[in-house]
């Protein structure tokens, strides 16, 4: 069975554990942070991928690191320990972040632009995708990446809407025949 099969799996469950438990909240919080910190961490990511640390040492590390956590999400990385699992801890957290979302009526959104953006430009966006996506919240996340040259790239869903500088000379370029 696919790694992504056997994260959606833990994820379900721990969706559906964390429902009939009235805990969703608190786990989703819970599992943010986990994922944060392990996508924010190349060292502990390396830990998690290092077939020579054994199980155990992995465990306590991240019992040590994730100490205030809700008894579910500090079961499910017990769970995936003990299964020898912890290398798809990530997925198993950002399995779970999207079906939460989801069920929760939740759109992420990523925005890159050159420079930061002002919050009335973030709210019409926020106002934009939610009128496209009938969404209930908009969660944003924003970037700057200086080769967009100007304007901005939305990502939404399924959805990419390129409104860059780099992404019209792109085009003009491949109009033009420039290689």
């Amino acid at each position: 069975m696919s790694e992504i099969k056997i994260a959606n799996r833990y994820a379900q469950a721990l969706i559906q554990q964390a429902t009939t438990d009235n805990k969703l909240s608190v786990v989703a919080q819970d599992i943010q942070v986990l994922f944060d910190t392990i996508s924010n961490s190349k060292d502990l990511k390396n830990v998690l991928q290092n077939p020579i640390i054994n199980g155990v040492q992995k465990l306590d590390a991240l019992t040590s690191i994730f100490k205030n956590f809700n008894p579910l999400s500090s079961g499910l990385i017990n769970l995936v320990c003990n299964k020898n699992r912890e290398n798809i801890l990530l997925d198993i957290a950002d399995a779970f972040l999207n079906a939460y979302r989801t069920q929760q009526g939740i759109q992420k959104v990523t925005i890159e632009s050159a420079v930061a953006l002002d919050s009335k430009t973030v709210d019409s966006i926020k106002q934009f995708v939610k009128e496209k996506t009938g969404a209930n919240e908009i969660e944003v996340h924003t970037s700057i990446n200086t080769t967009v040259i100007g304007g901005m790239i939305i990502k939404y869903g399924d959805n990419l809407l390129d409104t860059s500088i780099a992404a019209k000379l792109r085009n003009l370029k491949k109009e033009l025949n420039i290689a």
